[in-house]
């Protein structure tokens, strides 16, 4: 079994804070599939075939108007996952996934991640967790979207950017998402998500090179967002 597998699926925060025999239980049923670039791999109310997991490459998740438009949902890169929504209720796959270059994706079937779950109870405790959490990200989102204006919607993504992976949230990262993909997952247009930037870079609550970033005072940040 090869160890990349175990590592990669502990990465996931599905699966985060599993032991490792718990893991290799579930490596031992993954595959690795090598996809070819334009290539889709669901769309909109197809039924979800199993969870995907991009090992090198990218995976354009978008919707699709009747007149042909996309609407850019996620961009997922190595180490993200693909389908966990209709994975975790049966439903079918809500938007759709092409692979945007020559990729490799990790995948496990439905079937072997229902009977996963049902027979180990710490799978099962993780998957509750994530959805837990899920939910509450959900909840956070909405009223992001809904009650606050644009630039406190970008200043609230940056923070959560900023310590998506635990680390120090005054720490610089890299913004892997454009103003067009940001823009499309706050409900606005790239025009203002551009202004936001500006004037949170004016307000001295970022800074900004290029697509790395800083918050120098995440607690300010989130003041501002807050309207506290």
């Amino acid at each position: 079994m090869p160890v990349d597998t175990v590592e990669i699926l502990g990465g996931l925060r599905l699966f985060r804070g599993l032991e490792p025999a718990a893991l290799e239980r579930i490596a031992v049923h993954c595959v690795v599939r090598r996809v070819a670039a334009g290539k889709q791999l669901f769309r909109t109310g197809d039924p979800c075939a199993g969870l995907w997991v991009v090992l090198r490459g990218r995976v354009r998740i978008y919707r699709a108007s009747p007149d042909g438009r996309e609407q850019v949902l996620h961009v997922q890169g190595p180490g993200q996952p693909l389908a966990e929504v209709p994975l975790f209720d049966g439903g079918p796959c809500p938007a759709h996934a092409r692979v945007e270059e020559a990729s490799e994706l990790l995948y496990l079937s439905r079937e072997a991640f229902e009977g996963l779950y049902r027979s180990e109870p710490a799978i099962a405790d993780a998957i509750i967790r994530d959805l837990g959490s899920r939910l509450r990200h959900a909840v956070r989102l909405i009223e992001k979207i809904s009650l606050r204006d644009v630039p406190s919607r970008v200043g609230l993504t940056l923070l959560e950017l900023a310590s998506g992976d635990g680390g120090s949230a005054t720490r610089p990262f890299t913004l892997t998402r454009t103003q067009a993909e940001l823009a499309e997952s706050l409900a606005t247009s790239r025009e203002s998500v551009a202004r936001a930037l500006r004037r949170l870079v004016d307000e001295g609550l970022i800074e900004r090179e290029g697509p790395r970033v800083r918050i120098p005072d995440p607690a300010a940040l989130a003041s501002r967002c807050w309207g506290m």
